[in-house]
């Protein structure tokens, strides 16, 4: 698996968002990272607005995109879905067959909500058009279907800025490409 190609991307920081989607069972999630507990290898936040749907049924979207490649090489793509309520796609699994084209194969889909977080089992991508550079996000979709059927899609439309990029867990010098998560 590998991470986005995304060159010399790493000018600024990106602060982390609070509440993050991406603990694995129903708890509360602490505000900053657990001491002891890895920091990501990258997060990324590419501006824009979203549009979200379940079932096609429209639901808040109220954030650009989000996206945080953790040291063990999972992948979350995340949305804000309301003032406290974070909507999360991991992916195990990511491909990149062009610089422009990525696509990450989904395999759960997280919801935090005021500090607590679910995650279920999902199917589905996360597909991304990006600059050759990987500097400017134009566009994602993600679709996750649940086991019950629940078909959940967010479609993402940069609003051509760059994205903003932070190794809160790499000790790699910015402007460094990223590294390959395998």
């Amino acid at each position: 698996m590998r991470a986005l190609m995304l060159c010399a991307l790493l000018a600024g920081g990106l602060p982390l968002p609070h509440g993050p989607a991406i603990a694995q069972t129903t708890r509360p999630v602490p505000e900053r990272a657990t001491p002891g507990q890895p920091l990501p290898r990258l997060v990324i936040g590419a501006p824009g607005r979203c549009e979200m749907s379940v079932n096609r049924d429209p639901r808040p979207c109220s954030s650009g995109l989000v996206y945080v490649l953790h040291q063990d090489g999972s992948i979350l793509l995340s949305v804000q879905s309301g003032r406290d309520v974070t909507i999360g796609f991991e992916a195990q699994r990511d491909e990149q067959p062009r610089p422009e084209d990525y696509t990450m194969v989904l395999s759960r889909m997280h919801t935090s909500v005021s500090g607590r977080s679910a995650a279920k089992e999902v199917t589905g991508t996360c597909r991304i058009a990006m600059s050759t550079d990987g500097q400017v996000w134009q566009r994602a979709t993600c679709q996750a279907t649940d086991r019950s059927g629940l078909v959940t899609v967010v479609t993402f439309t940069g609003d051509g800025r760059p994205v903003s990029a932070a190794r809160p867990g790499e000790d790699a010098p910015r402007g460094e490409a990223p590294p390959s998560k395998r």
